[in-house]
């Protein structure tokens, strides 16, 4: 109850000298957190424009600095996630890649070449190793 109480009531922060009473799912710490970076925000600009800004102005430009991190860092997200997504197709063909090539051995060295192949197991160093024989790092 005194968890539902207090998502009504939600929390009182300050920014830019004016009280607000915002309520939240995240909690009070982060109600708290986002609003001094806004009260922060708002400031910088404030100061960067010797506090000759209207204070609903100041409000937008808060608003357009805070979106343009976010893009920004949205975009950089989504450039590791290609990344990952490539490094992860690369390591997939190179196993489907070594497979094939185990595979082959097995089937060129018949039987004899399946109890080679259980007798010595492939070593961490054989099985990563590139086509042209160098390690992969």
């Amino acid at each position: 109850m005194a968890d539902r109480d207090e998502q009504i009531r939600g929390v009182v922060v300050q920014i830019y000298g004016d009280e607000y009473q915002i309520g939240s799912q995240n909690g009070a710490t982060e109600v708290q957190r986002i609003a001094a970076y806004v009260d922060g925000k708002m400031k910088e600009i404030a100061a960067q424009h010797n506090g000759r800004v209207a204070k609903g102005s100041l409000a937008v430009l808060a608003a357009m600095e805070i979106t343009s991190e976010l893009f920004g860092a949205m975009r950089e997200q989504n450039q590791l996630t290609e990344k990952a997504q490539e490094n992860l197709s690369r390591l997939t063909r190179l196993v489907d890649e070594r497979a094939d090539m185990f595979s082959s051995l097995l089937d060129q060295g018949g039987d004899s070449g399946r109890r080679i192949a259980q007798d010595r197991p492939i070593t961490r160093d054989q099985a990563i190793r590139r086509p042209d024989s160098t390690p992969v790092e």
